[in-house]
């Protein structure tokens, strides 16, 4: 009976990791819709339109760009869902930043974290909250 039961949960605990690595079904993923931030002290604002279909819109400054998405399923013990941009095409404008995108293919790596309600996010270099910015609202 104990091996039975140390079986069931090894293979549930096998179906949860390899959860935490898939890519969620976008249209009931926490972060599909409108989000927007401004950079403090600044009148510059980026937007993120995540669509159902895993592609997002970004405005930042004058740059407009439409790239795929792929995000995690499930979020990592800390609450990170890994997010995974790849740029399709852009404008060749500056961002809010002042930066510029490569072009298509370029592949951005972030890792995001919500607030309870969902409706805030946070968005970090790493699973970590040592280099994030944020909160990103969710427009309604």
């Amino acid at each position: 009976m104990q091996k039975l039961l140390f079986t069931a949960c090894l293979l549930m605990t096998a179906s949860a990791l390899q959860a935490a690595g898939e890519t969620a079904p976008a249209s009931s993923h926490p972060l599909t819709g409108t989000w927007s931030w401004s950079l403090f002290g600044s009148s510059c604002t980026e937007t993120w339109h995540y669509r159902s279909n895993r592609t997002v819109l970004s405005t930042s400054g004058q740059e407009v760009a439409e790239k795929t998405y792929e995000v995690a399923k499930l979020p990592d013990a800390s609450g990170f869902y890994k997010l995974v941009e790849t740029v399709v095409r852009q404008n060749d404008k500056k961002d809010c930043s002042g930066a510029v995108l490569e072009g298509p293919g370029e592949q951005s790596t972030r890792f995001i974290q919500f607030n309870p309600q969902g409706d805030k996010m946070l968005v970090c270099e790493k699973a970590s909250l040592q280099a994030c910015f944020g909160p990103v609202l969710k427009m309604q």
